[in-house]
């Protein structure tokens, strides 16, 4: 019996994408569920090569928050899925074209708080210290006492004493609790600002008996290669690999994010200005290759392939989901598989 193993994080991001195709027919449902008996084979054949197809021409557009589970299934694949290299250059051409004038100029009323520090970090991040650098201040003053204040000094070029970062971290059990403002991921990297070890390794612990906690992997594998470089457990190229990995999950969306992890890394990696490790960020965001069409992503057409040589020998597909993985098999389905959709 011909068997084909997948990951379940392969046949999930696989699922998303045949959701997405227009028209949904039964026995694409079933498969979806159960797999599919050998009568029907042929019709399935004919539907997998209109996927096929359609995903030669499908760009693979992955957006936030409507495409939430794909992100967490490319994280889990190690696809990029960020776009940065489009955000780049749209900062680039506005700063040739001297549009963040608007921000102090007569359009300024659009903006009675000053920019967002979400549009400030993404044009520091492309080569825009200049037009920020007046905008961060501001927004320090306007958020005096917040955490939020304190990166937009630090980005501004005020130092920044780590005991005054620490504070806002608290005990480490507090990362058991809901946060909101501002999330987990902001404040975990707070416990690292100083080498206290024993502080550093309970909030990880905390941090990653959380649910979604999965979704923090690689922030938290670089945090851990901290403790393995205070230690002299872990090489500094290794810090500098896993810093590499966890800004390349961050999504435009939440580029705020990306501040924390660059203090730590100019802290213990290389002493460099704020805006100088912004920009290497931004550098690094803006070479990350991105699978133009679904037909790029691996995984998902991995997948596809899988259906497509076990449906082609008409002996009956079944689908069995396990912890981790997917099992596919050229046999028909259980009894009662696919009767109700997922």
């Amino acid at each position: 019996m011909e068997i084909r193993h997948l990951s379940a994080p392969a046949w999930s991001a696989f699922k998303s994408w045949l959701l997405k195709l227009p028209g949904v027919p039964v026995s694409r449902l079933r498969l979806l569920t159960g797999g599919c008996p050998a009568e029907e084979l042929p019709a399935l054949a004919k539907e997998l090569k209109r996927v096929r197809a359609d995903f030669k021409k499908r760009p693979n557009e992955v957006s936030a928050p409507a495409d939430e589970g794909l992100r967490k299934d490319y994280a889990a694949l190690g696809v990029p899925w960020s776009a940065w290299s489009e955000v780049a250059s749209e900062v680039q051409r506005d700063l040739k074209r001297k549009r963040y004038a608007r921000w102090t100029g007569v359009d300024a009323l659009e903006f009675p708080d000053g920019p967002s520090a979400q549009d400030l970090v993404t044009v520091l991040l492309f080569g825009g210290v200049e037009q920020v650098r007046p905008h961060l201040l501001r927004r320090a003053s306007l958020a005096a006492g917040s955490l939020e204040a304190l990166w937009c000094r630090w980005l501004a070029g005020q130092p920044l004493e780590p005991e005054t970062l620490r504070s806002f971290a608290g005990e480490p059990e507090r990362l058991a609790e809901p946060l909101y403002t501002p999330g987990r991921e902001e404040v975990l990297p707070l416990y690292f600002v100083e080498p206290d070890t024993a502080r550093a390794e309970r909030a990880l612990e905390v941090a990653s008996a959380q649910p979604g906690a999965s979704r923090s992997q690689p922030l938290m594998d670089f945090l851990r290669s901290l403790l393995g470089l205070w230690r002299q457990e872990t090489s500094v190229e290794e810090v500098k690999e896993r810093f590499d990995a966890s800004m390349a999950r961050v999504s435009p969306s939440e580029v705020v994010q990306l501040i924390a992890p660059a203090y730590l890394y100019g802290r213990y990696i290389e002493a460099l200005p704020a805006h100088v490790l912004l920009e290497r960020v931004g550098s690094r965001l803006e070479r990350i290759a991105v699978p133009a069409r679904v037909s790029d992503v691996q995984p998902v057409m991995e997948a596809l392939a899988a259906l497509e040589e076990l449906t082609a020998m008409g002996l009956g597909l079944r689908v069995e989901q396990g912890p981790g993985k997917v099992l596919l098999s050229a046999q028909e389905p259980e009894a009662g598989a696919g009767d109700e959709f997922l």
